[in-house]
C-alpha cells in the first residue's frame, strides 16, 4: 500500500534481487542472482536453484538492468489502488547499490521493472533448457 520501505536485500555476491511481498496474506517470494551464476527462488517455504547462467548470460542481465531504466527509476505509488502487493528489485551493481518498488502490484505495472522482466524470464529459459 505504499507504508513503510521495503527493504530488499542483496545478498553477499549477488548483483540482483526481487522480493514479492503480500502482506494480506502473509506471503513473501524472492529471486536472487548470483555473481557465480546461480539463480535462487524462495518460494514462501524454501529455497531452490532455478538455473545457472554462463557468464554471458549474467553480463546479458547486468546489460539488462542498465538498459531497463531500473537504476535511476522512482517506486510507483499504489493511491487509489486497493489490495495491493509489493514487489521490489535491489541492486548491487557498477559500484552502486539501490532499489525500485512498485507499490501497486499487480493492479499497476512499473515500467523499468516489466521491460527487465521480459529479459531476465527469456535468459531464465534459455538457462533453463540448457540443464
Amino acid at each position: 500500500m505504499g507504508g513503510g520501505r521495503v527493504k530488499a536485500v542483496v545478498p553477499e555476491g549477488s548483483y540482483l534481487a526481487s522480493t514479492y511481498r503480500d502482506s494480506r496474506r502473509d506471503f513473501e517470494t524472492r529471486r536472487v542472482y548470483y555473481e557465480d551464476g546461480r539463480v535462487e527462488a524462495f518460494d514462501g517455504q524454501e529455497w531452490w536453484t532455478v538455473c545457472h547462467f554462463s557468464q554471458d548470460q549474467i553480463n546479458q542481465t547486468k546489460e539488462a538492468i542498465r538498459q531497463s531504466g531500473l537504476l535511476s527509476a522512482s517506486d510507483l505509488g499504489a493511491e487509489g489502488i486497493h489490495d495491493t502487493a509489493s514487489l521490489t528489485y535491489a541492486w548491487r551493481l557498477d559500484k552502486a547499490e539501490g532499489q525500485v518498488t512498485n507499490w501497486a502490484y499487480p493492479a499497476r505495472s512499473h515500467p523499468n521493472i516489466k521491460a527487465l522482466e521480459t529479459t531476465l524470464d527469456d535468459l531464465e529459459n534459455q538457462a533453463s533448457q540448457k540443464n
